[in-house]
């Protein structure tokens, strides 16, 4: 009876204090401004792993296979937007971060710019895989915090964040020659404080919402690649969360569902003579499935 009892208590305490960790959040007021020093992705969209001998589902994330597959699918709009999906990202997340929490996120510009951020060198953590930065940032994947402390105060932040993207596609429907599928994004991000200690090392997944058929091992990658800034901005609206008070739920929640707040950000074509060049408009024929 006695270790029952004691057992009961244990429980009850643990749930209490889970219950604890998980409502308490992060002040954003300590936090700002926020410089984002990274932004990295996959350069490819591979197909979620259900079954690892498939070998459609190799690991496409290699560095020699992700060569190989530009060399024979250099078109592919799901290799050649790369660096355009996390340019909308970084857009992307100063604007959700303002919106919903208030909090500064500094001028892309006065960050990459600044001769701090210059000083870093970037990781050798993903040397061997198959990776992208955002337009002008550095893989600083690897930061440790004393680096981090000298380039925040070097570029007048009070915190900074180093956001790690996957990108996947996931069958919904059928089979990969006659089904429906959609976009998985998972974001790992980091974020330090003024003092270089981590305050969050967190992933966050999204579905897209978009349906896209796929008819004869056939898919419309325009339309599959467009769908990805869905999910991007849904995982950015989870990390912000982090920093919505307990008053704020409610407001979060709408935030969250709100059409206007889901609206994709608006980002300039590339020129035809750019290495990741970005459809105009998504092609309304399909294209080979990956």
């Amino acid at each position: 009876m006695k270790k029952n009892v004691v057992f009961v208590s244990l429980a009850a305490f643990a749930s209490i204090l889970f219950a604890s960790c998980g409502s308490t959040k992060i002040a954003i007021q300590e936090h700002s401004p926020v410089a984002v020093f990274s932004i990295i992705g996959n350069s490819q969209v591979p197909w979620v792993a259900d079954n690892p001998n498939d070998p459609d589902e190799s690991d496409p994330d290699g560095l020699l296979s992700s060569m190989v597959n530009k060399l024979i699918d250099g078109d592919n709009p799901e290799i050649v937007t790369a660096v355009d999906r996390l340019d909308y990202a970084g857009d992307s997340f100063a604007q959700i971060l303002s919106e919903m929490t208030g909090c500064e996120v500094l001028p892309k510009a006065d960050v990459i710019k600044s001769d701090a951020y210059n000083d870093l060198g970037g990781s050798y953590f993903n040397l061997l895989a198959a990776t992208k930065s955002a337009t002008e940032y550095k893989d600083l994947t690897g930061l440790g915090s004393k680096k981090a402390r000298i380039a925040m105060k070097g570029v007048g932040a009070n915190s900074a964040v180093i956001l790690n993207f996957t990108f996947q596609k996931k069958l919904l429907k059928g089979n990969k020659w006659n089904g429906e599928l959609c976009g998985l994004v998972i974001l790992k991000a980091r974020m330090l404080n003024s003092r270089g200690k981590e305050i969050i090392n967190k992933s966050y997944n999204a579905q897209t919402s978009q349906r896209i058929k796929i008819t004869s091992h056939k898919y419309d990658k325009n339309a599959f690649v467009a769908s990805l800034n869905d999910g991007i901005d849904s995982v950015i609206r989870q990390f912000a969360l982090e920093f919505v008070g307990a008053d704020d739920d409610t407001n979060a929640e709408a935030l969250l569902e709100d059409g206007t707040q889901a609206q994709t950000i608006a980002l300039p074509v590339r020129p035809k003579d750019s290495a990741e060049t970005v459809p105009a408009e998504p092609a309304k024929t399909e294209e080979a499935a990956q």
